[in-house]
């Protein structure tokens, strides 16, 4: 039974490490340019070892998304649990991508978009709603209930539309090639700027106020 156990803990052990290398390898390389003999030389496995876990290429680059779509819905809505204002939500939220995806962002949508076939976008663009936007969805609803911003209806919209929209504020000031050759302590504060900034611009436009 304990070597049964054990056996279970190495393959689930094994197949954690083939997700973690192969997230770097996609993000870094895109999909295109990455191989399973590639992904299983960096696992130091060899490739029967990683088929044994995935069929193909494209089997490990669904779960690798869907993985990471799912750390993703977990500390969002772990912001939503905590009792901050929308203001600070949001920026949160903010800070959230632009530290964990500031190249990844990118290069998911290019592959998604030009690597997958139909089916697999239409199965992850579910998945994807589901855990990036549902929870700012949940953030602005309540946020519109307690009357702290303006019904969606006034702007003939809907809450689905607006948080699309946030996170596409969120997407422009992604720019790997402009942070590159920062420190960790000068990207911090360059993400923290522009966070800040998207967010008031998000909420109150380009307004009188000083920001």
């Amino acid at each position: 039974m304990k070597k049964e156990t054990k056996k279970a803990d190495i393959n689930q052990d094994t197949h954690q490490l083939i997700i973690r290398v192969s997230y770097s390898l996609f993000m870094e390389l895109g999909y295109r340019k990455v191989s399973t003999r590639m992904i299983a030389e960096q696992c130091g496995i060899t490739q029967p070892a990683l088929y044994h876990h995935f069929k193909n290429k494209q089997q490990i680059y669904i779960e690798v998304i869907h993985n990471s779509i799912k750390q993703t819905e977990e500390a969002l809505l772990k912001l939503i649990k905590q009792n901050y204002t929308l203001e600070d939500q949001l920026l949160q939220i903010a800070l959230y991508f632009m530290t964990n995806f500031q190249e990844d962002l990118v290069q998911m949508f290019h592959d998604l978009q030009h690597e997958m076939p139909e089916d697999i976008q239409l199965q992850i663009k579910t998945r994807w709603q589901k855990g990036f936007i549902q929870p700012i969805i949940l953030i602005l609803e309540k946020a519109v209930e307690n009357k702290e911003i303006t019904s969606f209806d006034n702007y003939k919209s809907n809450s689905f539309e607006i948080a699309l929209i946030f996170l596409q504020y969120i997407q422009t000031v992604i720019q790997p090639s402009s942070m590159r050759y920062l420190s960790k302590e000068q990207q911090m504060v360059e993400i923290k700027k522009k966070a800040k900034l998207i967010v008031h611009l998000f909420l109150h436009g380009i307004a009188k106020e000083k920001f």
